[in-house]
This record gives structure tokens, sequence and C-alpha cells, in this order.
């Protein structure tokens, strides 16, 4: 399951007044961070394991970087020096028994490269790379900071042997992204681009090193997405209720943004664990501990890491593998269980019957007319008041299951939307092994017909008339799809009709398009690999045998 641990509050405090803050990874649980202008310290376990210190009149002016590749630790002192020494180091003067590389022009500061060592970055915007480090060197690149204009943030990201450089300039108040590429130094692919929207006034950004791309959150609750790649910018989500927030963000893998809230004269705040990719809030924690109005947060590792005033805290984290249940943030564990039946029993059921038969057959007499009203009356009372549902007995909800089915495929006139009854049933406060067990009791024609109804769902195919329910997500509808397999998973397996095959081969076609970065995503296809190849594997002339096969049960 998706969630935050709890919050840990280190005993010592970390500088606020460099562009990010000044925490990096050298293995898992141990950091490096500047605590003051003076002193580095490293942490393991959330122990202090060691510090470094300058002396006066040396102070670090960028937050440090770590070089994994050698075990070696790097600062920019007083603006011109780089300083470089081994974490084994043990000295009262660190500057003096530190490696120095000095320049005539100003460093910006030291850029983090995934698995590269780290650059230096110059305030005109030239660079060196660490590896090439000597007082001689001579910074590459052409200087694109303008008069008036300084860096205020800078980040890189790696691409097999090309390293893609982002920095964030303003003048005075026009901010301005620039981006370009290094490889073997040379410096190629430069473009700029402005960072504004409308009226709204930004409030955080970064960098997802994974997609190549800049992300911007801003007051509205607007969080933008800028490809470094073909330099087109989209909505990635709009968060609701943000009136007089500050915002921190970060991304925590590829699709998943770690976002902080915060009202600061409330002095509350809270974390959020949000899928870009399907629009899906997976975690929230409130946090106990206030917060100040200038929010510095970083993942790092599997953990997120922020300033409170001049405190470090850390809050843990776990996302789940992005199946086809867990990436909406929910557990589905399945029990693997046997039934053992015989092929001519006559108690299976066969799935050859047309549509247009099965809707003849939903037709009902009059005797069964007054159990029909009163399913009516709570799906129009559900299009009033979404809530309502809850309050619904359970045996209505296969009755407003079948309702919605026969009013959708006869297209029978009525007080409610069938596509609206039919997400809300799905989306109740029930859970999923209580909605395998009441799927279970619709018959075959209608588990068909659901799924048929679930897959136009996901090609946008909506009626939709009422405001009190959202529309489902992808992510929901392969979660609902998913479970209706599974409550019928032995009868699908028995399906003949070759229109039933092709649904399944849709379903699993468009699963495998939208899910084709997810993880696990072998098992979900197992289900649907299993129906469509079962001419294989299913005797035809020996009947009388026993067989079995295993469907997934919560």
């Amino acid at each position: 399951m998706s969630k935050f641990g709890e919050e840990f509050i280190f005993s010592f405090q970390v500088y606020k007044k460099f562009f990010r803050l000044p925490v990096v990874s050298v293995r898992e649980n141990c950091y490096l961070v500047n605590e003051d202008s003076e002193s580095v310290i490293k942490v393991q376990e959330r122990k202090l394991l060691q510090s470094w210190r300058l002396k006066y009149p040396y102070n670090f002016t960028s937050p440090i970087a770590f070089d994994k590749e050698d075990d070696s630790i790097y600062c920019v002192v007083n603006n011109n020096v780089v300083l470089k020494w081994t974490s084994t180091l043990v000295t009262d003067d660190l500057y003096k028994n530190g490696s120095k590389f000095k320049f005539e022009e100003e460093v910006y500061g030291l850029i983090p490269v995934c698995h590269h060592r780290p650059l230096v970055l110059f305030k005109s915007g030239k660079i060196i790379g660490s590896e090439a480090l000597t007082s001689e060197s001579l910074p590459i690149g052409e200087g694109f900071i303008t008069k008036g204009e300084k860096i205020i943030w800078a980040d890189a990201s790696a691409l097999n042997s090309e390293i893609n450089v982002v920095c964030l300039t303003q003048k005075p108040k026009i901010l301005q992204l620039h981006h370009f590429s290094v490889n073997e130094n040379k410096i190629s692919k430069y473009h700029k681009h402005p960072v504004t929207h409308e009226t709204d006034k930004l409030s955080d950004w970064c960098l997802n090193k994974s997609t190549q791309s800049f992300i911007t959150i801003w007051s509205s609750g607007l969080v933008l997405n800028y490809d470094l790649r073909s330099q087109v910018e989209s909505t990635l989500l709009i968060l609701s209720d943000v009136g007089n927030h500050a915002f921190a963000i970060d991304c925590m893998n590829s699709n998943h943004l770690a976002i902080m809230k915060s009202i600061p004269k409330q002095k509350e705040a809270c974390l959020e664990m949000w899928d870009a990719k399907y629009k899906v809030l997976k975690a929230k924690k409130v946090l106990k501990n206030e917060t100040s109005s200038e929010i510095k947060l970083s993942v790092i590792d599997s953990a997120v890491l922020y300033s409170n005033d001049r405190e470090l805290v850390e809050v843990p984290f776990n996302i789940e593998n992005s199946t086809l249940a867990a990436a909406i943030g929910r557990s589905v564990t399945s029990d693997q269980k046997v039934l053992e039946f015989s092929f001519n029993n006559g108690k299976l059921i066969q799935l050859s019957n047309s549509e247009q038969n099965f809707i003849e057959r939903m037709d009902i007499s009059e005797n069964e007319q007054n159990s029909v009203d009163s399913t009516e009356l709570l799906a129009e009372r559900l299009m009033e008041k979404s809530l309502y549902l809850n309050c619904i007995p359970e045996a209505e909800l296969i009755k407003l299951l079948r309702l919605a089915i026969r009013c959708k495929f006869k297209k029978k006139k009525s007080n409610f939307d069938p596509d609206v009854v039919l997400c809300a049933v799905f989306s109740a406060s029930y859970s999923e092994a209580f909605l395998v067990k009441y799927l279970k009791k619709l018959n075959a024609d209608d588990t068909l017909i659901i799924l048929k109804i679930l897959l136009s769902f996901l090609n946008n195919e909506f009626s939709f008339t009422s405001t009190n329910i959202k529309k489902p997500s992808d992510l929901q509808l392969f979660n609902w799809i998913f479970l209706t397999i599974q409550s019928h998973m032995e009868v699908l397996l028995l399906s003949k009709d070759k229109k039933n095959r092709n649904l399944f081969k849709n379903l699993k076609d468009y699963i495998t398009k939208q899910m084709e970065d997810c993880e696990g995503i072998e098992n979900i296809q197992f289900l649907l690999d299993a129906i469509q190849k079962k001419k294989k594997i299913m005797p035809e002339k020996y009947t009388d045998e026993k067989y079995c096969i295993e469907t997934l049960e919560e």
C-alpha cells in the first residue's frame, strides 16, 4: 500500500539560504548535510557520524555534492573556490587539508548528476565537469546570463553519456528556463523557455530526471509539465482547495510527485503523494510539525526531506508497484484457490447467447414491476445525492447494476443516468472482497455486458449527466475490469463465443497500451491470455475427466 511513515526531526539544523535543500545521499539512510555556512555533517541511520568545519574567514556558498565514484565530497567556498575532500578525512581545518581549485570567475554551485560526477556551474552559465577539475581548467559553453539576470536554481539529469543541465533565471521578475546538453565537454541543444502562466504566481518547481521534464506548481494549484526534448508544455494536475496555500514539490519517481501544501499563517501543512500519470491521490499525511513560509523539499531515496524553520524533517514513504490494483493506492492481496469440477456436470454456463437474446430475457413481467420501481427510485435518489448509496441495502446493489444495464442497452427512457449508477455502485465504499462476492451473483451475460460498458468508458464514451459523482479515472476502470473478470474467471475460461474473445482481446490491447511501463503487468495479462488461449488447453474428447482451474479471490 502506498503510504507515508512517521515524521522524524533530526537533532541538528540545516542551512536554508542555498538554492536547494543542502542534503545529498551517500547511500541508503546515509546523508551529507550543510548544517550551516561553516560546517558539513554526515548522518547515518539518523545518527551523527562525522563532521567537517571551515575556519574564519571561509564559508560555504553552495550546497554540498557527493561523487560516489571516488567517495569524494565537494563544496564551493567564498564563491570562487571548489573544495574537495574524501569522506574518510579527519581534520580540524578543512580548508587547509582539502584539495582546492580556485577560479577567477564566480561559481554558482555544484550540480549532482546521477551515475556521473558533479558539474561545476558558474554564475555566467558556463560549466566544468568535476572529472576534469584543475585550477587551470577553463569553463566551457557560452555565458547565457545577460545583464541584470541571475541564476536562482539549477539541476541536471543524465541520459546515457549525455548530461542535460537546467537553469532557472530571474530578471528582475521575469523567469526564464535555460536547458542544454553536455557531451564529451561540448555544449549542444541550447534552448530557453519563459516560465509564466497567466496571472498565476509560481510556487515551486523540480526536474523529473526520469522523463527529462521540468515541472512547475502554481498558486492556483495547477501543475504543469514542460518536456525538455519536445519543448511542449502540458497540464499534469489541477489541485483543488488551494486558497492561501504555499506549495513545495519534488519527484518521487517517473510518475509520482510529492507535494507539500501549507498555510503559513495557520502553521498547518500536509504532504500528498500523487500519481501524475493517472491523476490519482495515493496517500496523504497531515504533518505534526509546523512549517515555515519558505519550504524546501527534496525526495532522496525512499524519504521526503524538508526544512521546518531550520530543522530537518524526514518522512519515509512507500510506493506500490503500479500494477492494476496497486496503482490506485489500494492493496489487493489475492489468495489462489482451486475449484474442481467435471465438464459435463450440467452446471457450467455457456456464454454463446447474443446481446439481443439477453436483452429480450431481461424484459420483466407485470408481477415484477413493483420491485423494479423501488430499484428505479433508489437510482433516482442516487442521481440526486451520491452519498445515499451508503444507505442502500447490500441486496439492492445487484438490482441497481442489472437495472442500469437494461436501461443502457435497451435505451429505455428513465429518470436516471445508467452510466452514473454503474460508476456509483463500483465506487461505493465497500471492500473489494465484498464487490467480488456480489459480482459473482451476476449471471455470465450480465458480466460480459458490464465488461463491454467499462471498455466503452475507457474510450470516453460516457453519458454522465450528474455532477455529484465524478467520472472514474483509467486506473479505477482498470481495477473494476479486473474485479469483474476475477469474479467469473472459471466461467469466462469456458466461453466459446468469438465475440467474447474479441472483447477480451480489446481489453488486453487497451490495458497493455495504457500500462506498458508499469511493473507487474504480466499478472494482469495472464488472466486475459488464459481466457483467449483456453482452446489449446481445454479437453474436447474426454469430457468426463476432471481438471483444476485456478481463480483469484480475496
